[in-house]
């Protein structure tokens, strides 16, 4: 895949460098620029929220909001370690926020606790399709991007964001529970 953006923008920057040589730099440094705004309003973004869930994991908050979402849980992904229960809750409701990069961690942490135990296949299956398809009450990544783009009004898609990502989510869960046999 590096091959082919690296190909492409050459063959761009030649055809740039040949057609309108005094905009070849000028595209490169509006870019460039473009790029570090927004990749600063992200990490802003995300720090923000990161921080959010360690006062929420520090303060016991997030035990409570899991032992709140275990019932849900359960009915998901079959019984599961208290700790991947933990995880997972923290992960889902990081997804809610629509903080898609910022989940990530609790996802990794929930997979690695589940692969401690034995017969958590479907579990971790489920889990993949739900954090691949993430209900999102919230869009904060899209906002960002959109408001970071000067959108008129970047609010505009959270309506369609949640119908989308609940059906999504609705779809792949009924399609997990099909075609993938829990291991008790």
């Amino acid at each position: 895949m590096n091959v082919i953006f690296g190909l492409v923008f050459i063959i761009s920057s030649v055809v740039l460098l040949f057609t309108s040589p005094e905009s070849v730099l000028t595209a490169m440094l509006s870019g460039g620029e473009k790029a570090l705004s927004l990749t600063l309003k992200m990490v802003v973004i995300y720090a923000v929220w990161m921080g959010v869930f360690s006062l929420l994991e520090k303060s016991g908050l997030a035990n409570k909001f899991a032992k709140t979402l275990k019932p849900v849980n359960k009915f998901l992904f079959g019984p599961l370690p208290e700790k991947a229960n933990d995880f997972m809750s923290l992960n889902i409701s990081a997804n809610i926020l629509g903080m898609s990069g910022a989940t990530t961690p609790f996802g990794i942490k929930s997979i690695c606790e589940l692969e401690k135990h034995p017969n958590t296949g479907y579990a971790i299956a489920m889990f993949f399709v739900i954090n691949a398809t993430s209900i999102q009450i919230i869009p904060s990544s899209v906002l960002a991007l959109r408001s970071s783009m000067g959108a008129s009004s970047p609010a505009d898609i959270i309506l369609p964001t949640i119908l989308a990502t609940l059906l999504s989510t609705i779809i792949g869960v009924i399609l997990v529970k099909i075609f993938i046999k829990k291991k008790v």
